[in-house]
């Protein structure tokens, strides 16, 4: 993967005598710049508009679960244009998807975020990383500065709802980010998790509420769950995997990809390829 070497620029002042000297500093530094910006390759306007379209066909191409193309696509942009952040997101996503090195994935994506420190989906996706390597204090991080940049960004906002009320037990916290979530989408399993939270901070009532709206939503399933923690009062149920490892709990975690929406960490093209 390319790390360019940014330019460095020398002065090499003059020692000139008498009045001009000074001067002849200046305009010796000016003649070092000039080459540099005669021969710094721009991308013209039609090569910007090829990238883009390889682009969204590299997206496309993930969306159909065509992973080893989405990459190869990837690849061709940043062969071209090398500080372009959401192409390593990109292939960092495919990676991920083609059960590719883990650590491969996450260097292709703290490579984004040095190009582009606004990145949120880079830290979001490195949240969700870290916490299926049950990393807490390293997915919290990524998922706080992924917040931070983006108030509004419902994933980040779940995922620190979860990690509040599993791994930190705080449950009021967790409180906090399952409302912001709430706001926006409907999903059972949000209420699920705030009838967790609810009863993990001695809300009883307000918990049984949770399963009476679970119910009333059809989600008998969850209802009982959550009934059965407070029955025996016993914390939040949650599966474990094959290994008998904690799974990760109902809401949290990539999505899988759909016809309308790829993946729930996709990195769509946010402002002009000419930026990078």
């Amino acid at each position: 993967m390319p790390h360019p070497q940014p330019h460095r620029i020398f002065s090499l002042p003059l020692r000139g005598e008498g009045k001009g000297g000074g001067n002849q500093s200046i305009i010796f530094t000016c003649l070092l710049l000039i080459p540099l910006f005669i021969f710094i390759p721009t991308p013209a306007p039609a090569q910007i508009q090829n990238l883009k379209d390889i682009y969204e066909q590299a997206v496309d191409a993930y969306s159909k679960q065509q992973y080893g193309q989405s990459i190869e696509l990837y690849q061709k942009i940043i062969k071209a244009v090398p500080t372009f952040a959401p192409a390593y997101n990109g292939m960092a996503l495919a990676n991920q998807a083609a059960s590719g090195d883990e650590d491969v994935t996450i260097e292709y994506l703290k490579t984004a975020i040095s190009y582009d420190p606004k990145l949120v989906q880079a830290y979001d996706n490195l949240g969700r990383i870290y916490y299926g390597r049950q990393d807490i204090d390293q997915s919290e991080g990524y998922f706080e500065k992924a917040l931070k940049l983006d108030p509004t960004l419902s994933s980040a906002q779940l995922s620190l709802a979860w990690i509040n009320l599993l791994a930190r037990s705080k449950p009021l916290t967790a409180l906090k980010y399952f409302k912001m979530v709430l706001s926006v989408s409907q999903d059972p399993k949000i209420y699920f998790g705030m009838g967790s939270a609810y009863f993990a901070s001695n809300q009883r009532f307000e918990a049984m509420e949770m399963i009476t709206k679970l119910r009333d939503m059809g989600q008998d399933e969850l209802a009982s769950r959550l009934e059965k923690s407070m029955r025996e009062n016993a914390q939040v149920n949650t599966d474990t995997d094959a290994q008998g490892n904690p799974a990760q709990p109902a809401g949290l975690g990539p999505l899988a990809p759909t016809a309308d929406k790829p993946t729930g960490m996709q990195a769509r093209l946010r402002g002009k390829l000419s930026d990078y």
